[in-house]
């Protein structure tokens, strides 16, 4: 056996973007505890910290799918780990899964058979083995995300248009910023306010700016429906003053569907930029989203304005829009 684990927990991400649930997992870890140090193989990682910490991590979470206890971390291809597996899990049944393909199907079954490991499936608090880079994780599940119940309170607001977040990038955004409940969360381009909405639910307040009078009416309207603290202003975020934001997170108007009243794109951008260097705080974080296509540009205002990129993440939305989600903080 490579190791046994106590007091380990893993956290399952979601394989449509792997890479930003991972940075959203560190970001949370940094929340809850301080540091962001994990163990990670394709599609899992294994963190030590709190169940109370992990709970918080599942509950806030937009991209991790499940997360339990780790019970021993083993050598995929050793009959003796094989046969110490079958031991610890005796009659009970295993829920096992192949994370990606990155070990042979063959390779599984013959551990698997040589442990005499019955496959079942039994919900929460069941065994799980992941086969993940030749290693065999054996761990019991406790907490799963339904994304089902985020989708349904999403789509229960009054106000909705198909251009609007989904709760889980929005989700993401927000936990890429460090925000912790009580903090407030500035979107000075609220659209519908789904970003500020899913912060509430996280417990963060939240302060949303727009511009568009039709789209602060439906905002407010969400507001009202969620019995949520929440501020909407409308104004020209570019003519409003903010000083010292630790947490601003935000979707930069771009594409057919979204308006920019006039202004050139890129000259809006430019002003955001500009102005955020002015309010975000010294030790704050902003979480923007931009079109792949502006990538360059936007790396130009990063960088002449003072600030440091700190995590780049993909979204791919369709064969004609992929946004970038940009963390950045003051030099």
């Amino acid at each position: 056996m490579e190791e046994h684990v106590e007091n380990s927990y893993y956290f399952l991400l979601r394989g449509n973007n792997e890479y930003l649930a991972l940075g959203e997992l560190k970001a949370l870890l940094e929340v809850y505890t301080g540091g962001n140090r994990v163990n990670c193989f394709t599609m899992l990682c294994i963190a030590r910290t709190k169940s109370e910490v992990v709970v918080e991590i599942i509950e806030r979470s937009g991209f991790l799918k499940e997360a339990g206890v780790v019970i021993g971390v083993f050598d995929a291809y050793s009959e003796q780990d094989a046969r110490e597996t079958g031991r610890l899990v005796g009659k009970n049944p295993v829920h096992v899964s192949i994370l990606k393909s990155t070990i042979s199907e063959e390779s599984v079954n013959r551990f698997i058979e040589v442990g005499g490991i019955e496959v079942g499936f039994r919900g929460r608090g069941e065994y799980r083995l992941f086969f993940t880079d030749g290693r065999a994780v054996l761990a019991r599940k406790l907490f799963e995300k339904d994304y089902g119940v985020l989708l349904k309170k999403a789509r229960s607001r009054p106000f909705q248009r198909s251009i609007a977040l989904k709760p889980d990038i929005a989700r993401a955004l927000v936990n890429l910023t460090r925000a912790k409940r009580g903090d407030l969360l500035i979107d000075p381009f609220t659209g519908t306010g789904t970003i500020l909405l899913e912060a509430w639910d996280m417990g963060v307040l939240g302060l949303g700016v727009e511009i568009d009078y039709e789209l602060v009416v439906g905002f407010k309207a969400n507001v009202l429906y969620s019995k949520a603290p929440i501020i909407p202003v409308i104004s020209d975020s570019s003519e409003i003053v903010f000083r010292e934001v630790d947490r601003i997170a935000t979707d930069l108007p771009y594409g057919r569907g979204a308006s920019t009243h006039g202004v050139e794109i890129k000259k809006l951008y430019e002003s955001f930029t500009q102005r955020l260097q002015e309010y975000l705080s010294r030790n704050g974080y902003a979480c923007f989203m931009t079109p792949l296509w502006l990538e360059d540009y936007v790396d130009e205002l990063i960088s002449q304005y003072g600030f440091k990129l700190t995590e780049r993440y993909y979204d791919y939305v369709h064969g004609q829009l992929t946004r970038v989600i940009n963390v950045v903080r003051k030099q």
